[in-house]
């Protein structure tokens, strides 16, 4: 028999003793839900899948069926979901996370196509290793075919039209009703806050000055 993520799924809760119920209420979701996954009826998503990672000491590959190793280069929630002190703070593990959050949050078909999200976030990473390449902090070949006999054939200008088409895909449907509030990450609040006090300052300090109304 095959063993993928529903099986390995219902091993590892056999394994540690646990009925649907417990295991569900543990991993916070409902026992239908943990259900349907162990059956394959549903899949899950990036961050639950990083969740049950840690939760039974396994890695994300022996989930997926990659590997018979369970702790082979295991990628732990510790490090990208749960809430703790780090993510008050803009490391890169915090930067990991909401981007895991945001991806998972958006998802569904009717939000959006999830490969523009991806695009969006890629063109984002990759602006900055153009940059960093042209000012010799990263290795040249890292940029990719940006570089050709040493002069860049990318410019910001191209990059920013990428970046507003991908932009473009997350567009919402105004006819839609809009989510209903929730507790905020603390990866997402971190980011956030993070981008608002930059915009914030920049605002403040460009000369002429520029009005604040629209970000209020």
């Amino acid at each position: 028999m095959e063993r993928n993520f529903p099986i390995i799924l219902s091993e590892l809760r056999k394994e540690k003793g646990l009925s649907q119920k417990d295991a569900a209420a543990q991993l916070g979701i409902s026992q239908a839900l943990l259900s349907h996954y162990e059956k394959g009826i549903r899949e899950c998503g990036q961050s639950f899948l990083i969740k049950v990672a840690d939760f039974y000491g396994v890695s994300c590959d022996y989930l997926l069926g990659r590997t018979n190793k369970k702790n082979e280069a295991a990628l732990t929630a510790s490090m990208f979901l749960n809430t703790d002190s780090q993510d008050t703070k803009p490391t890169s593990q915090t930067m990991i996370k909401a981007c895991a959050l945001l991806s998972d949050a958006l998802r569904s078909p009717e939000k959006l196509e999830g490969v523009q999200l991806e695009m969006l976030l890629a063109i984002g990473l990759y602006k900055i290793i153009l940059v960093q390449a042209y000012a010799g902090h990263l290795p040249k070949n890292w940029a990719g075919k940006a570089y050709v006999d040493g002069n860049v054939h990318c410019t910001p200008a191209y990059l920013a039209q990428a970046e507003y088409a991908a932009y473009n895909a997350l567009r919402p449907n105004m006819s839609k009703k809009p989510e209903p509030e929730a507790p905020i990450p603390d990866a997402i609040n971190t980011v956030v806050k993070l981008a608002e006090d930059y915009i914030l300052k920049f605002i403040s300090e460009a000369n002429p000055p520029m009005p604040l109304e629209y970000f209020k």
